[in-house]
């Protein structure tokens, strides 16, 4: 399977743990989980900002990334669907590198449910398809 986690699935399983670390700790030990560089500087810049994450945790998250997951050049035409400018982004990726899933908290993308294919979930929904 082709997962895309959104940005606040990250924050969540580096901070909170809870459903969202499930659903990271599966996604990149049973399947393929692809990244932008939009989500990696986002995570980033969320981590420093609202967590005031020090430079040397930001680089090992994001040597972590770039090691486990698939970077992916986004291509084609960025779609105009969401009301957050930003989501537009994770669909993009989504349809780039035709994703099976998106897991997020996004209440904007969640509405969606389906994207071109794509599969939109809560976390607490993937887990529910994985344990099914």
């Amino acid at each position: 399977m082709k997962i895309i986690l959104d940005t606040n699935i990250y924050i969540s399983s580096f901070i909170f743990k809870g459903n969202a670390r499930v659903v990271f700790d599966y996604s990149f030990l049973e399947h393929k989980v692809y990244i932008s560089d939009f989500i990696l500087l986002e995570i980033e810049r969320t981590l420093k900002e609202k967590f005031k994450t020090d430079q040397y945790q930001l680089e090992s998250i994001t040597r972590l990334l770039l090691t486990q997951a698939v970077k992916f050049k986004t291509s084609g035409e960025i779609p105009d669907v969401c009301r957050d400018k930003d989501d537009n982004n994770i669909l993009w990726l989504a349809r780039s590198c035709k994703a099976d899933f998106i897991v997020t908290g996004d209440k904007d993308l969640l509405t969606l449910v389906n994207f071109e294919g794509t599969k939109i979930v809560h976390p607490s929904g993937f887990i529910k398809s994985i344990n099914n």
